[in-house]
């Protein structure tokens, strides 16, 4: 049994390893979380998967000095690690190096002298789980002067099952987060909008094709460490101090628009606020004869790119008829000689490439 200050200490740290991450977060949440459960340690998060020889490490930040070259060394001596090899054949419950060796036997190894004896860490143990039947390994790894108590011993086995749930949940969050991208992303393409927020001037959320759209307006003064480009950033301080009243006769907060060769963005102000909040919409549309830019960019006959244009806006072949001013048969053909050249079976992914063309100008 552990002592009764570790079990209500365990308790009040199950909400916050719950709460919402994905995998890219939760090793920093985690060794975040862990002086709470285990003080006065150095703290590491690894994966390993042996099959794969792959090993990634996550320190201790109090030790970023020297971080990359520990995780570095680390990495290249696994196979040489006692608890690392004895842990192949595990379930992962935690384990203490003294369990397996002396600390003089521990000091004589290559990986004490390339990793542990820098961060300090006389003394090891390490819990975790499995993750996938490809072998794939999570494991939490703490180090200190003194040896570890069987209490602590108790206490990471009984977080061990929350970790995995944690880590289970962070890849399901992901998963869906990955999803949710993919469909934004489909509707501004179809929609050619996106939105960027913005917080205290810097860009707080945008999607992939919102950046991509200020990376090819603003080639001159692209955005840089999640700031704006410095003109757009201009134009959004002025209409901020306009709605404050900062000037002196209030305008209307008209868009800023660019222009590219072939396609011009206009950026509309939908909100500020005083705690230094701004929605921007972003709204792309191709300046120039876009069944042209078809045909120049895709190798298509001038009729070819017409009917190419319209499908990408999902119109049928029966509608696009009637806007060309031709047979249903005659379009039904055109579709057979674009998806011929453009080697596609469909015309979701014809329009697919229609609307990659159309959007890189």
């Amino acid at each position: 049994m552990i002592e009764r200050r570790h079990h209500d200490a365990l308790l009040r740290l199950l909400p916050e390893l719950y709460s919402a991450q994905t995998l890219e977060t939760l090793p920093e949440h985690l060794i975040g979380l862990l002086p709470r459960l285990i003080p006065d340690c150095t703290y590491g998060y690894n994966e390993t998967n042996f099959k794969r020889r792959r090993f990634e490490v996550l320190a201790d930040p109090t030790y970023s000095q020297i971080a990359s070259e520990v995780a570095s060394n680390l990495a290249r001596l696994m196979n040489q690690h006692p608890m690392v090899v004895h842990n192949r054949s595990t379930d992962q419950r935690a384990l203490k190096m003294s369990d397996l060796i002396s600390q003089r036997q521990f000091r004589r190894l290559e990986i004490y002298d390339a990793v542990y004896r820098w961060v300090p860490a006389e003394h090891l143990m390490t819990g975790g789980f499995h993750v996938s039947p490809a072998g794939d390994i999570v494991t939490l790894a703490f180090g200190r002067e003194s040896d570890f108590s069987e209490d602590e011993r108790d206490l990471l086995n009984l977080l061990r099952p929350h970790l995995k749930q944690a880590y289970l949940n962070a890849d399901a969050m992901t998963t869906f987060q990955s999803q949710l991208e993919g469909r934004e992303q489909a509707i501004e393409q179809e929609l050619n909008s996106a939105v960027v927020v913005v917080q205290d001037l810097a860009i707080k959320h945008a999607s992939r094709l919102a950046m991509q759209w200020l990376l090819t307006f603003f080639r001159d003064d692209p955005p840089r460490n999640d700031r704006l480009p410095d003109r757009l950033e201009r134009w959004v301080r002025f209409w901020q101090a306009s709605i404050d009243g900062g000037q002196s006769e209030a305008k209307p907060c008209t868009p800023l628009t660019t222009e590219s060769d072939e396609a011009r963005l206009h950026i509309r102000l939908l909100k500020t606020s005083r705690q230094g909040e701004v929605v921007l919409l972003l709204q792309h549309e191709f300046a120039g004869d876009c069944p042209a830019m078809l045909q120049r960019r895709l190798g298509l006959g001038p009729r070819e790119a017409e009917v190419l244009f319209w499908i990408s806006k999902a119109k049928t072949s029966r509608e696009i008829a009637t806007i060309l001013s031709v047979t249903r048969k005659t379009v039904d053909k055109h579709v057979e000689h674009i998806q011929r050249k453009l080697g596609t079976e469909n015309r979701t992914a014809a329009a697919a490439i229609a609307w990659t063309a159309m959007r890189d100008s």
